[in-house]
């Protein structure tokens, strides 16, 4: 067998070795990169659950806020830029809150409007919710929302939300497309 050596003259130079191993390592690179391989998996985090809380009338900054934990008065009424300290207020700010400050520093809380509370992903207390409210929810009307309140006046709170199938106008297709918008919050009387 002959094998013909090789000559001085085709060998390449440490320079040019270090050249096309630069070029194949680049190549390599975008070929993993655009395949995403070699991306390491990562554990997806939890979601963070935010509070929401809107205030309004006599503040400097009104508007909707949120928090990552249930917020207190004072974190609500610095960041509003409420006027000197805030009032004492007893009350719980719970997520989908509505403060009302009116001109003489007196504090009202309420829940936001419907179309608020859906757009954060907040759904809205089928025992609480005004016909106004239970309009933003996507399958529910003027005339349906009247009825729904109309039968709860009539009826008393809803104990659970499959009731509402005793509505006119609610089928088991309409109840599942609004359930996921709804809660129910049942007040407890005490003896």
């Amino acid at each position: 067998m002959n094998v013909n050596p090789i000559s001085p003259q085709t060998r390449l130079t440490y320079s040019q070795q270090g050249v096309i191993l630069l070029l194949g390592t680049v190549l390599l690179g975008l070929v993993l990169a655009r395949y995403g391989l070699g991306r390491v998996a990562r554990a997806p985090s939890p979601p963070v659950k935010l509070y929401w809380v809107e205030i309004s009338g006599a503040v400097s900054r009104p508007g909707v806020y949120s928090f990552s934990h249930p917020p207190e008065l004072h974190y609500l009424w610095a960041r509003a830029g409420g006027p000197g300290s805030p009032p004492v207020f007893t009350s719980p700010l719970m997520s989908g809150s509505r403060i009302m400050v009116a001109a003489d520093g007196a504090l009202r809380q309420d829940r936001m409007s419907g179309a608020k509370l859906l757009v954060l992903g907040l759904a809205l207390d089928l025992n609480q919710a005004r016909a106004s409210d239970l309009e933003a929810i996507p399958g529910i009307g003027p005339v349906l929302a009247e009825r729904i309140i109309q039968y709860r006046d009539t009826h008393g709170p809803f104990m659970q939300i499959e009731e509402l199938s005793k509505i006119k106008g609610i089928g088991a297709k309409n109840l599942a497309t609004i359930r996921e918008h709804l809660i129910l919050n049942i007040a407890k009387e005490e003896n």
